[in-house]
């Protein structure tokens, strides 16, 4: 295996911090979906008398909160991913800067 050159190594850092940025958009989507699932929400009102005493809108409720939970645990990974990348990148930079001193 051939030692990288310099701007092979400043190419895989940056590749790093934008493959980050992806992540942390992605993240940011998912944000956004899980507010707007918090918003939606129907009552007994919205269903019919024998969907209330089927339970559907029970049915409804717990879903609408398992949707926001899976949505707001979607993006704390992808965030956490993004700052892996970030902090990888950041490592890789410092360890380069190191041997060149050296």
């Amino acid at each position: 295996m051939m030692t990288p050159t310099g701007d092979e190594v400043e190419a895989s850092i940056q590749a790093l911090h934008r493959d980050a940025g992806v992540w942390s958009g992605m993240a940011n989507q998912l944000d956004a979906f899980g507010q707007v699932a918090r918003g939606l929400s129907l009552s007994s009102f919205e269903f019919s008398g024998l969907g209330h005493l089927a339970g559907l809108d029970e049915i409804y409720a717990s879903l609408q909160e398992r949707v926001v939970t899976l949505l707001d645990q979607g993006s704390t990974n992808f965030d956490n991913i993004a700052g892996a990348l970030h902090k990888s990148a950041d490592d890789y930079d410092q360890d380069e800067r190191n041997a060149v001193h050296r």
